[in-house]
C-alpha cells in the first residue's frame, strides 16, 4: 500500500509539473502570437501612411557598385513584434524577389518598440536600373512559429554602374573642343607633323616640302603645322549597343555580354578623364531620367539605362570628326565596314567574348554558392553554344578587315 501509495504521488507530481510547463509554453506561443497579430493588424490598417525606405551603398546614394551591394531598408512608424523580426524582401520590376532583409533595430526613447532599420549584402549584378516593384513584409514572432506576411507596393528606383578596372586604351587626343570656351591647364600638340600632308599651294612655306617624296612621285608635298591648341580638352564618345548576333538580347550570356561591355566602355571614359579631359558622352537610345544625377556619375548613369538593340544602326549615329565611336564585336562585318570607310572618328571595338571565354571551366567556389550568386555562367555549355560560335566567327572576320583597311581605332 505504502508503495503504491508513493508512485501515485510521483505521478501526480509529474502531471502537475507536466501542466505548468505545458501552461507555460502555451502562454508564451499565445503573447508571441497575439503581439505579432497586432503588429501586423496595426501595419495592414495604417499601410498607407508607413512605407519602407531603401538605401543602396548605406552613404545616402541610390547608386553603387554592382555584385554585393549593401542595402539598408528602414521601415518608420511599424510595431516591431515583441523580442521577435520584421523580414522585408524586395521584388523588382521583372518579378524577382531579393535576399531577405531583416529589421531588427530599435528607435530611441519612447519609440523603442518601433523598428528603425536593417542592412544586408544584396546580390545584384547587373549594371542596370532597378525598378523595385513592391516589398515583401513579413512579421515573424520571436519563437518564430507564426508568420503574418502582407504586400506593400512602392515606386522606388535605384542604379548600379561597373566598378573600376585595370585597362589598357591608347591616349586620344581630339582637335579642339565643340566650343572653345574652357581652356585646359597644359596645351596638348593635335594633328601636325608625321601625321598629316597637303599639296604644296602658292603662299606654303618650302621649307616644310617633303622632298623623300618628291624624289619619289615628282610632287610636291608639304607637312601641315603643328598647332598648340589650349581647348583641345573635349572628347565626344558615341556608344553603340548595336547588336544582330543574339538572337534573345535578354539571354544570360547576353546579359554577361552586356555588362562586361559597359564595364570596358565606363573605364575607357574614366581613363580620358583622368587625363584632364572632358567627355560629352552618349549612348543610341534614350536614357531614363528618373533622378537628377552628379555630372560626375553621368556616365555611369547613362549605362545603366542602356541595353542591346538591334533597331539603331551605328552608322546612324551623329558623330563629327574628332570623336570616338565605340562598338561590340556583335555588330555585323558590313556596318563595320561602312564605319570604317567613312574614315571620320576613332574606332574602340570591344571582344564581347573574351569575357566569358576567359572563365575557369572548374571553378571550385561554384560548389558553394547559390545558383543567382554564381559570378560566372557555365563555361562547357558557352564552349558547345551557338551564340560562341557565330560570335567567334565574326570576331576573326572583324581581325581581318581591321588588318586590311584603313582603321583608326584599337580592339579592346
Amino acid at each position: 500500500m505504502e508503495f503504491f501509495i508513493e508512485d501515485t504521488n510521483i505521478a501526480l507530481y509529474l502531471k502537475l509539473f507536466a501542466w505548468v510547463i505545458g501552461t507555460f509554453i502555451l502562454i508564451l506561443i499565445g503573447i508571441g502570437f497575439l503581439y505579432t497579430l497586432v503588429c501586423y493588424l496595426y501595419f495592414v490598417i495604417n499601410k498607407k501612411t508607413i512605407n519602407p525606405k531603401i538605401d543602396i551603398g548605406l552613404d545616402g546614394n541610390i547608386k553603387g557598385v554592382a555584385g554585393q551591394v549593401p542595402v539598408l531598408i528602414s521601415l518608420p512608424k511599424a510595431i516591431l513584434p515583441l523580442l521577435g523580426y520584421i523580414k522585408i524582401k524586395i521584388e523588382f520590376e521583372n518579378g524577382k524577389l531579393s535576399d531577405t532583409v531583416v529589421i531588427n533595430k530599435f528607435s530611441q526613447g519612447f519609440e523603442k518598440l518601433l523598428p528603425k532599420e536593417g542592412s544586408t549584402l544584396i546580390w545584384l549584378p547587373d549594371r542596370k536600373q532597378y525598378h523595385v516593384k513592391g516589398f515583401v513584409i513579413s512579421f515573424i514572432d520571436y519563437l518564430q512559429f507564426f508568420r503574418f506576411t502582407t504586400y506593400k507596393k512602392s515606386k522606388n528606383a535605384f542604379y548600379l554602374h561597373s566598378s573600376e578596372i585595370e585597362l589598357s586604351v591608347d591616349d586620344i587626343n581630339p582637335s579642339k573642343t565643340k566650343e572653345e570656351k574652357e581652356k585646359i591647364k597644359t596645351s596638348r600638340k593635335i594633328q601636325g607633323d608625321y601625321l598629316n600632308y597637303k599639296d604644296f599651294e602658292v603662299g606654303d612655306d618650302v621649307r616644310r616640302i617633303v622632298w623623300k617624296i618628291f624624289a619619289k612621285n615628282r610632287e610636291l608635298v608639304i607637312r601641315t603645322p603643328e598647332v598648340i591648341n589650349p581647348y583641345a580638352s573635349h572628347i565626344k564618345f558615341y556608344t553603340s549597343f548595336y547588336n544582330v548576333l543574339s538572337k534573345d538580347l535578354t539571354s544570360a550570356y547576353a546579359v554577361s555580354m552586356l555588362n562586361y561591355y559597359k564595364d570596358i566602355v565606363y573605364n575607357i571614359c574614366l581613363n580620358i578623364k583622368k587625363k584632364d579631359k572632358k567627355v560629352e558622352f552618349n549612348i543610341d537610345q534614350a536614357v531614363n531620367e528618373f533622378i537628377s544625377v552628379n555630372e560626375n556619375d553621368r556616365v555611369g548613369f547613362q549605362l545603366s539605362s542602356a541595353s542591346w538593340q538591334n533597331n539603331f544602326s551605328v552608322n546612324e549615329l551623329k558623330a563629327s570628326g574628332e570623336s570616338i565611336i565605340c562598338v561590340s564585336t556583335l555588330i555585323s562585318l558590313e556596318e563595320l565596314t561602312t564605319l570604317i570607310e567613312k574614315g571620320t572618328s576613332n574606332i574602340i571595338i570591344v571582344k564581347a567574348s573574351r569575357h566569358l571565354d576567359h572563365q575557369n571551366v572548374f571553378n571550385f567556389k561554384n560548389l558553394f554558392l547559390r545558383q543567382d550568386q554564381k559570378s560566372e555562367l557555365n563555361k562547357l555549355a558557352w564552349i558547345f553554344s551557338a551564340t560562341r560560335k557565330k560570335l567567334k566567327k565574326n570576331e576573326e572576320g572583324i581581325e581581318k578587315l581591321v588588318s586590311n583597311s584603313n582603321f583608326t581605332g584599337q580592339i579592346i
